[in-house]
């Protein structure tokens, strides 16, 4: 039997977003779920639940996340046969940790967790959102349906998620968010100004330190906010960086934390 509209509005189980992805919705269904914040919360707060949801999500939404990953997985096996997802990434894109061959849902961050991050920061119109190491950009799909009037821009190694992500954000019309492929690590990528940093522990140790000290730097310019997400980047912040403080302990099940930086 065809969902309705108003059937599809509800979104009070795990079997709404089930039935959607499977009977699908026309374009301008998918718009209107996208600006409204039920769509991205999930029924039931626990990680099984959160990840299928965020499943159904990337189905409804026509995501192509498998399909990419899988060919960067073919690829990357022909060159190491007997490798892992810590051995793949940087076999295949010139030694900088991509994390090929990683779970889908470990790659990124749940629909809902991030929207729940996103109300915990109370953006204000035009407040600008960068990613960093943002994979396929689903921040930029919360907040180009939620937050409209707020810039994002996801930083991405890896070309063939970065247009997937673009995409979908063309496809929405969503036109304040954007993904760039760029080499966090690289002397020569130097981040741009913005309100609020996402973290999620991308390439490697020395590449996080790098973007922590260039936001202490941008910090003397704007009060900046710091989402992390991960262990590595939360370690290096409490050993090495004492301008970076707590402001919120997110407890969910991968906790993240949201930091100011102090201006000196």
């Amino acid at each position: 039997m065809q969902l309705n509209f108003f059937e599809r509005k509800k979104f009070q189980a795990l079997s709404d977003f089930q039935h959607l992805s499977q009977e699908g919705a026309t374009l301008e269904e998918v718009k209107k779920f996208l600006s409204d914040p039920d769509f991205f919360k999930c029924p039931k707060v626990n990680t099984v639940f959160k990840l299928q949801h965020s499943k159904f999500l990337d189905l409804i939404l026509d995501f192509r996340v498998s399909f990419v990953e899988e060919m960067l997985l073919y690829q990357a096996a022909g060159f190491d046969p007997d490798g892992n997802h810590e051995t793949w990434g940087p076999k295949i894109h010139g030694g900088v940790q991509t994390w090929v061959g990683l779970d889908n849902e470990t790659l990124q961050t749940p629909y809902c967790d991030i929207l729940k991050i996103l109300q915990l920061l109370k953006l204000r119109p035009y407040q600008e959102v960068i990613d960093l190491g943002a994979a396929y950009g689903r921040m930029g799909i919360v907040m180009g349906g939620i937050y409209p009037k707020n810039p994002f821009i996801g930083f991405e190694y890896v070309k063939e998620r970065v247009n997937e992500g673009n995409r979908l954000y063309q496809k929405f019309g969503m036109k304040n968010a954007k993904l760039i492929a760029a080499d966090l690590g690289s002397s020569e990528f130097s981040l741009p100004l913005a309100d609020v940093y996402f973290i999620y522990d991308f390439g490697q140790v020395e590449h996080i330190k790098k973007t922590l000290r260039e936001i202490e730097t941008l910090s003397q310019r704007r009060p900046i906010r710091v989402v992390v997400r991960g262990k590595w980047s939360r370690e290096i912040i409490e050993n090495e960086f004492s301008s970076y403080v707590l402001l919120h302990e997110g407890r969910l099940e991968k906790p993240f934390q949201i930091f100011g930086v102090r201006r000196f």
